[in-house]
């Protein structure tokens, strides 16, 4: 994730655990669960679900510093969409060379909108009690704003904000609610509620492929109930890949979304890097590796899969990702045709960030010393 969670010490676990301890451990001041906002009036929430005006209760959280309870999104606030563009990104074309990832219960990222972000995703949401009500998954924050304003201030200033399902923090919905109706009605909740562009998935086929098709077809239709309203719904996987690529499991995944008739945008690829001379080119071969399978699971040819691929390194240190990498990094992706970077783990230097953020055309100006951003060259098709 992009803010910095945890800091580098002497004597941290091996770099093969890093990048379960950056995505996988909350802060010290313990796990706790909130209610998403209600749904507009008339909406039928459902069983489990927040009813329209009823103030959102936080679930199993400690008490707050401040005498005025601070939750997470209040009931209620829903937040104002503006139009759509008329430079709408056409169809499979993701639309900003950089996603900012912004934590629920984190703190606010304003080096992300100097650096000329105007992307993000905002997680984790989660399964909470019961298992068919979505709920807003971390550590409890002290004070700040609820996640219904911070949304509506990158609106504001020209951002698109997606929320984030699945994550390190607890269950995607998929796989504790076993009732297709209810399972569509939570997605459905959370569409209305925070009225995004569209959702991204931080959740694989690990869970077997009961929760995979329910998922599945809770999407598709969500997606065709969108485009009836002219309102289309974007939606983005974002998955765990190593030097293999990603999981038959995630493969699969992939496949019976799209077969079930989910229009997925993209895929993004979590790739821990260590610091040293091979780090990007570690990404490079996990991306190169994926491709293939993404192709096949999305039904694309090999040479349009690159647009349909988008590519995190999680970092365990600043240190990991400098500007020299960051510059080859940004260049990685204009040679390639890449959809989009992002970068997740410790928060990167904002000089990385402005980098990582410029269009691609921009980068088209720097030196391209070859045709990956590692050390070792690797062919990139």
């Amino acid at each position: 994730m992009d803010s910095a969670r945890h800091s580098r010490e002497a004597g941290r676990p091996p770099r093969s655990l890093v990048f379960l301890a950056s995505t996988a451990l909350v802060a010290s001041t313990g796990a706790a669960l909130w209610a998403l906002p209600a749904a507009p009036p008339g909406w039928n929430a459902g069983p489990g679900m927040i009813a329209p005006g009823v103030t959102a209760t936080p679930t199993g959280e400690r008490a707050p510093a401040s005498p005025v309870p601070e939750t997470l999104v209040a009931a209620r606030q829903t937040v104002t969409s503006p139009a759509p563009s008329a430079a709408a990104p056409p169809a499979h074309e993701p639309a900003a060379p950089y996603r900012g990832f912004l934590d629920a219960a984190g703190e606010p990222r304003p080096e992300l909108l100097r650096a000329g972000v105007r992307s993000f995703t905002i997680g984790h949401i989660v399964a909470g009690p019961g298992g068919c009500a979505p709920h807003w998954a971390g550590a409890r924050p002290r004070g700040g704003d609820s996640v219904s304003a911070r949304i509506e201030r990158l609106r504001a200033d020209g951002g698109e904000v997606w929320p984030t399902f699945g994550g390190p923090y607890g269950q995607e919905l998929a796989v504790t609610c076993e009732n297709p109706a209810r399972l569509l009605s939570a997605y459905r909740h959370v569409v209305a509620a925070l009225d995004p562009p569209g959702v991204d998935f931080e959740a694989g086929g690990s869970a077997g492929p009961a929760a995979v098709s329910r998922r599945a077809a809770a999407v598709a239709r969500l997606q065709r109930e969108a485009r009836a309203r002219g309102r289309p719904l974007r939606v983005t996987f974002t998955l765990p890949a190593t030097r293999h690529g990603l999981k038959p499991a995630d493969q699969e995944m992939l496949r019976t979304a799209r077969e079930e008739g989910v229009e997925i945008e993209s895929v993004g690829l979590l790739v821990p890097v260590a610091s040293g001379a091979s780090n990007l080119h570690d990404l490079a071969v996990a991306a190169r590796a994926a491709r293939p399978q993404i192709a096949a699971a999305l039904d694309v040819p090999p040479d349009r899969a690159w647009r349909r691929m988008g590519l995190a390194p999680v970092l365990s240190g600043t240190g990991d990702l400098g500007p020299g990498e960051a510059g080859r990094l940004a260049a990685y992706r204009a040679r390639n045709g890449l959809g989009w970077l992002s970068v997740r783990g410790v928060r990167p230097a904002d000089d990385v960030l402005r980098i990582l953020a410029r269009p691609p055309d921009r980068d088209g100006g720097a030196a391209l010393p070859e045709a990956t951003p590692g050390a070792s060259p690797v062919s990139p098709r």
